[in-house]
């Protein structure tokens, strides 16, 4: 008998914890600027992320990185992954030249760069491409969103 209640409070517990879950990102927000190279209407399916941004310029021999990330509520992780600063001569192909540690921030809404400076070889057109990035703050499966984008080009010589 107490197996059976036990297993009946522990049903109603994980079920009552679940069920916000099913209605908290119900509706889609478009982002108001993106700038992407890429299809990100799949990849916002979770809907985490509700806005971002992404921009460079150049300066002697430096690439600045701004980019904005926000999230549709505090979370348990958001920021950038996979960042590459990326050279080209024509603009058209494209060639990693370096790549970013990971700037992510915990326990937060959103996460910006404001003209983070790289160094790089100069000569080139530059871009920056990365994956914007939000795990949900949570205790029961937490979903994860990710998509990429790709800045403007700048020539720095």
């Amino acid at each position: 008998m107490k197996k059976i209640a036990l297993s009946i409070i522990l049903s109603f517990l994980i079920t009552t914890a679940l069920i916000p879950q099913c209605y908290t990102y119900a509706i889609d927000t478009e982002p108001s600027i993106l700038t992407t190279t890429e299809n990100v209407e799949g990849d916002r399916a979770a809907g985490l992320i509700v806005d971002c941004a992404l921009s460079c310029s150049g300066g002697s021999k430096t690439v600045y990185i701004n980019a904005e990330v926000y999230g549709s509520d505090i979370m348990g992780k958001i920021g950038f992954k996979n960042i590459k600063v990326q050279r080209s001569t024509n603009q058209s192909t494209w060639t990693t030249e370096k790549t970013v540690s990971d700037k992510i921030s915990e326990d937060a809404a959103y996460k910006i760069l404001s003209n983070y400076a790289v160094s790089v070889d100069g000569g080139y057109y530059y871009r920056i491409v990365l994956d914007n990035y939000a795990k949900e703050k949570t205790w029961w499966f937490p979903e994860t969103q990710t998509f990429t984008t790709t800045s403007n080009s700048v020539w720095i010589s």
